[in-house]
């Protein structure tokens, strides 16, 4: 068994691996078969707009960068593209499908909804905000705090022609209700609001906490946003050894320097590149003992993909590609 560290010097990353016990680990995708049991649970946060140098070391992510050091983090990864809409599609249907842009979109393809239920895996998603819509179809709600170009599973033609579906789409306080019940799905996924996923919204200015022009405070909120979700997830009955929380950023705003953001970073790998740009991803395991980090190039399609075949659920487009799309074994793996 190998336990690695991060190593981090002057604000930036050094994703430097170093092997405590063991042989060293290669740098391609992770040799050993899988040995991981079927999950109980699978929580999937999509934050947004941050990228990876922007969040380690930041004063304002205090969580985050205890979490660095606490569970499993995926060092290269990164966004499928920009902007945001087909980051989310991608990571519900292992594909872009073509969709270019932020503009409200309805797309007809099989997604990750198709393969739960058809293995018979119960699903929401919690989106917060949603409850300030007047239909499930809005562009935006509650001053941009929702955004449709963040919930995928409204775009896709099978569930916006479901109602029983569609029901499935529910207010983010939905969640503290069915964690306090034991009723929470198989399969959840955690949009937060604008002023919670680091995203932000225009024309507040600097008095608006949730400005654009206010990052640290949008760092800051939604560094306090996952401390809170991730507590309320692993109080409840539904967390245990084989459940598993993926935390994730859309795509990356940082371009490579320390005061130069933007939306120019396009590194990407795994079927996407040029792509989205390097994010942090967090894995947390229910057996989590210890923190490990691994270097394998993955992006949203290998979370899709590590989810299918962990469920036996087959595959969606670019996750069929398992020469070029490695899933997350190294992270999910509990002999590691």
């Amino acid at each position: 068994m190998s336990k690695r560290r991060w190593t981090l010097f002057g604000g930036g990353l050094i994703a430097a691996m170093v092997l405590l016990v063991g042989t060293s680990a290669a740098s391609g995708a992770p040799q050993r078969p899988p040995s991981v049991p079927p999950f109980n649970h699978v929580f999937v946060i999509m934050m947004e707009n941050t990228g990876i140098e922007a969040l380690l070391n930041n004063p304002n992510a205090p969580w985050i960068n205890q979490a660095v050091k606490t569970y499993g983090v995926a060092g290269n990864y990164y966004g499928v593209t920009h902007p945001s809409q087909p980051n989310y599609i991608a990571a519900t249907a292992g594909t872009t499908a073509g969709v270019p842009d932020d503009n409200d979109v309805t797309v007809d393809l099989p997604n990750i909804v198709d393969q739960l239920e058809s293995h018979h895996k119960s699903w929401k998603g919690y989106m917060q905000g949603y409850s300030l819509c007047t239909t499930k179809l809005d562009h935006a709600c509650g001053n941009q705090l929702y955004e449709r170009k963040h919930n995928p599973f409204v775009s896709f033609t099978d569930v916006q022609n479901d109602p029983e579906r569609m029901a499935k789409l529910v207010d983010l306080s939905q969640l503290k209700t069915d964690l306090a019940s034991n009723h929470v799905p198989d399969y959840s996924w955690i949009s937060p609001d604008q002023c919670n996923d680091m995203h932000g919204r225009g024309g507040g200015g600097p008095s608006d906490p949730c400005d654009f022009s206010n990052e640290p405070l949008l760092i800051q909120a939604g560094d306090t946003f996952l401390a809170n979700t991730v507590d309320e997830i692993m109080a409840s009955r539904a967390w245990g050894p084989n459940s598993v929380i993926f935390i994730t950023w859309d795509e990356s705003d940082f371009t490579g320097s320390a005061t130069d953001f933007g939306f120019g970073d396009t590194r990407g790998c795994c079927d996407a590149s040029p792509g989205g740009g390097h994010v942090l991803t967090i894995v947390i395991r229910g057996d989590q003992h210890e923190p490990d980090a691994s270097f394998t190039e993955y992006n949203h399609y290998s979370m899709l993909r590590t989810i299918e075949d962990n469920w036996h659920l087959g595959c969606l487009a670019n996750t069929c590609d398992t020469a070029n799309v490695p899933a997350m074994t190294d992270l999910v793996d509990r002999r590691r």
